[in-house]
């Protein structure tokens, strides 16, 4: 039953479109906005219960695997020892893309967080020449290199 009622919205999206695209042609553009809006409405309503009807015949085994799952909320906690975890292994010095394609962090997640710490105080941000953002943590640069920049 899912299946007829989301293609008969289906096809009234379709006809909803071609008659507004008609008006359109015709310059009789009064309600064109509002006869969009509801045809586009009516064509998502309707592939909603199409995909709905479909996932309802499959197997329950198959249907479990389709269900997506929610992964666990990360604790600000856990975003910044990801990313100091990344700037111990680089000698102190990461870019944002170092950071997320050695995390499970997105690239804007790293980002974030590296501009958090860097307001913190945690790093400083140095620019080069390409333009590319080098976060450096002090704490975790090797001997030699804290010597050196403790005494500029």
């Amino acid at each position: 039953m899912r299946s007829i009622a989301g293609w008969f919205l289906v096809v009234f999206g379709l006809i909803g479109y071609g008659a507004e695209i008609d008006n359109l042609r015709k310059g009789t553009t009064d309600n064109s906005a509002m006869g969009f809006v509801l045809a586009t409405l009516s064509l998502l309503g309707g592939a909603a219960l199409i995909r709905a009807a479909r996932r309802a015949k499959l197997p329950p085994e198959l249907r479990e695997r389709l269900a997506v799952e929610q992964l666990p909320a990360r604790s600000p906690r856990d975003l910044e020892k990801a990313v100091l975890a990344c700037a111990k292994q680089h000698g102190g010095r990461v870019t944002i893309a170092e950071v997320a394609t050695e995390s499970d962090l997105s690239f804007t997640e790293a980002k974030e967080v590296l501009e958090e710490l860097s307001r913190a105080g945690a790093c400083t941000v140095d620019v080069t020449d390409e333009g590319a953002f080098i976060y450096e943590f002090l704490g975790l640069l090797p001997r030699e290199a804290k010597r050196e920049a403790l005494d500029v």
